[in-house]
């Protein structure tokens, strides 16, 4: 018999290696490909905002899917590799030749892998397009989220195929550097004994766990409040504090074993703790591997659901359905034409305000940051809204009582106030036309949310003396008319609302084409100082632009409308960060399951030790359920705790409070974490199965 023919039949028998081989390397290159086939589609780039800090999260995710399917795959490797050295071992006791079987195995490998890689990528496309059409079905179905293929998914792909190819092509290097006979023979008798693990290791690691959370989450965000100094970048190395936790937690679970205060239990399990002591390394790896990739299921997926309140919860409270604001020169619709169009629309109107505003130029405090991360108070001075207190008192039914000199912020509705501007940070109103300034004093806040959303930094209520003397010198140019009015089921008026936003855009002049944080005395001054003005130029004011809600300066508000446009974009991260999950799930789930398989096969004989000495059927299968119990729920555990940590703190320490929709997107984390404990489970019942079967029970 031919060494070639020798080689044929060892493939056959153990072809298991290679199936979980190749299921690994075709997994991952069918959710990397996917990933960013719909990540690099044209619908999806084109509605994430460029250089938005939304882009930055979903390259951030890609990074993070393209890692987690890398260890993935390499976990998967090793264990072929692991098993090939038997093999190996064979032939070499039969007199081959290293350099032969080295060319024999890189030639296997090139054709089993290449076939894996290639299938996965030609999989991935009908699978993103699949993904994509299920989730306009469940989701959001409009004319800008159809499906349009992106070359630059596919480059992703083969360059992560590239990427895989060359770490399997390392280890199979090493593998054969490594490769002795003697070493082979020894291979299955060899453990990892590790030391007796302290008992104090899991309680540490836990303190580290939490440390690290606060030092990488709250302190960045204190030092900034507190002393005005931003964090350098190498203070995001504090998340090594948190990953060392995590390993002596882990640690400490797999190789922790005392009698404490229940030696029986400690006797019934001594021969599973034990077990899991032989390969302590590798195993306390592999489950710290699965653990962050529980990290990267809820974390993905709690942004995914923040996107989502975000949206369904944005302007719910606002106290108007309608708001609408324009140039006074502007013949924009009026009352009598808004009540004809919702009439025509079967919209029934419940109330209607109108009132005016004056837009002045103002001198306030703000902050800014400088190179060395310091933030500093500095003076601007731009144009603002103004509105007079009796005017502000019908429209929100609460008194206002304001003396000559005197001022209020409107605020949103139970908004916590801006680290980058405060609410008393009016130095002085100048009058229209001249060098006079008044110097106001802060009165407190008043509430409007309609009203807040129409000037940077705010809006602000004078006393009606002060308000008619500014208002004297001033021309039609630097006033606004402003309408806010309810309706009956607002939520139900969407083509209503989509009519009047056409209407308005088809009435709009140059006088009120600018972009949202367009300032005529910010340019002005620009321009002065010969400067380029950022926000100069027209918008695209057509109603085919996707982006026109948050590009266009005097966009009309409603509730409905801002739900429907502001989705669209939201959409995209939702289903991206869903799919991120997916993608963190299924490598987690296979990563355990192998490793639970792994377990029984290294241990066969051992089980059938245990049954010649006597244990029965329940004792064995005992064993093999308390090794499967930490396994799985050790890393599952540890990672949805710390990323319940690290969404707390990012929640609260992003503007100091909880404000009802972030408990109720925390609440909706725990459910999440209710839903990935449930499959976890079912993977360790089938891992417990199949588990027994290999031990023969």
């Amino acid at each position: 018999m031919t060494m070639h023919k020798i080689t044929e039949k060892l493939r056959r028998k153990n072809k298991d290696q290679y199936r979980l081989l190749g299921i690994c390397i075709f997994l991952s290159m069918l959710l990397v490909s996917s990933f960013a086939m719909m990540f690099f589609s044209p619908s999806i780039q084109e509605a994430l905002p460029p250089g938005g800090d939304t882009r930055k999260l979903m390259w951030l995710m890609l990074v993070a899917v393209a890692v987690g399917c890398l260890l993935f795959t390499l976990y998967g490797s090793s264990l072929f590799f692991r098993q090939k050295s038997r093999e190996f071992g064979v032939m070499l006791a039969l007199g081959a030749e290293k350099k032969e079987l080295s060319r024999q195995l890189f030639s296997e490998l090139r054709a089993s892998v290449g076939i894996y890689i290639l299938s996965g990528l030609a999989a991935a496309l009908p699978v993103s397009y699949l993904i994509w059409l299920l989730f306009r079905m469940l989701v959001i179905d409009t004319q800008q989220m159809q499906y349009r293929f992106g070359i630059a998914g596919v480059f992703a792909g083969l360059l992560f195929a590239v990427a895989l190819s060359l770490c399997i092509l390392f280890l199979g290097i090493r593998f054969i550097r490594r490769a002795d006979i003697m070493e082979i023979l020894n291979a299955g008798r060899k453990t990892e004994m590790i030391r007796e693990i302290s008992p104090w290791s899991k309680k540490l690691g836990i303190l580290l766990i939490v440390s690290g959370l606060f030092l990488a989450m709250a302190v960045p965000q204190l030092t900034v409040r507190l002393f005005r100094q931003g964090m350098p970048a190498v203070w995001n190395l504090t998340w090594l504090v948190c990953a060392a936790g995590l390993y002596l937690v882990i640690l400490s679970a797999v190789g922790q074993s005392r009698k404490g205060k229940h030696p029986e239990t400690y006797y019934s399990n001594i021969i599973s703790t034990n077990l899991m002591r032989f390969a302590a390394r590798q195993t306390t790896r592999n489950m710290c591997v699965i653990s962050l990739l529980v990290f990267v299921i809820v974390l993905s997926a709690f942004w995914g659901v923040m996107y989502y309140y975000s949206v369904t919860e944005g302007g719910s409270d606002m106290p108007y359905d309608y708001s609408l604001h324009y140039p006074a020169g502007e013949a924009q619709m009026g009352e009598e034409e808004i009540r004809e169009l919702a009439e025509e629309y079967g919209v029934e109107m419940t109330s209607f305000e109108e009132l005016d505003s004056l837009e002045l130029v103002i001198r306030y405090t703000g902050r800014d940051m400088d190179e060395q991360r310091r933030y500093f108070d500095v003076e601007y001075e731009k144009l603002a809204s103004f509105v007079s207190a009796s005017d502000f008192a019908r429209i929100s039914g609460s008194q206002v009582t304001l003396g000559s000199g005197e001022y209020r912020t409107v605020a949103a509705e139970g908004s916590p106030e801006s680290f980058w501007t405060d609410y008393d940070c009016l130095n002085a109103i100048r009058f229209s036309g001249s060098e006079e300034e008044m110097k106001p004093r802060f009165m407190g806040t008043v509430e409007c949310g309609n009203l807040n959303l129409v000037s940077d930094p705010f809006a602000f209520v004078l006393a009606d003396e002060d308000y008619r003397r500014f208002a004297e010198g001033i021309s039609e140019e630097g006033k606004e008319k402003h309408i806010l009015f309810n309706v009956k089921h607002v939520m139900e008026t969407y083509d209503f609302a989509d009519a009047l936003k056409q209407e308005m855009t088809a009435r709009a002049t140059a006088t009120s084409n600018h972009y949202t944080l367009y300032d005529a005395r910010e340019e002005e001054l620009a321009l002065a100082e010969g400067r380029d003005y950022s926000y100069a130029g027209e918008i695209d004011l057509s109603p085919d632009n996707p982006r026109l809600i948050q590009e266009w300066k005097y966009a009309p508000f409603s509730k409905v409308l801002l739900q429907a446009e502001a989705m669209e974009m939201v959409a995209v991260f939702v289903l991206l960060s869903i799919y991120v999950s997916a993608i963190s799930l299924t490598a987690a789930g296979m990563m355990s399951y192998v490793r639970s398989i792994t377990i029984a096969m290294d241990n066969r004989q051992l089980f059938e030790d245990l049954k010649k000495l006597g244990a029965d059927r329940a004792y064995v299968k005992q064993v093999i359920r308390v090794q499967l119990r930490r396994i799985f729920a050790y890393p599952v555990a540890a990672g949805c705790a710390i990323s319940g940590g690290f969404s707390l703190l990012l929640t609260y320490f992003n503007d100091m409070s909880l404000q009802v929709f972030e408990v109720k997107m925390l609440m909706a984390e725990i459910l999440l974490m209710a839903a990935i404990v449930g499959v976890m489970y079912g993977v360790y019942r089938g891992a417990y199965r199949t588990a027994g079967r290999i031990a023969g029970i």
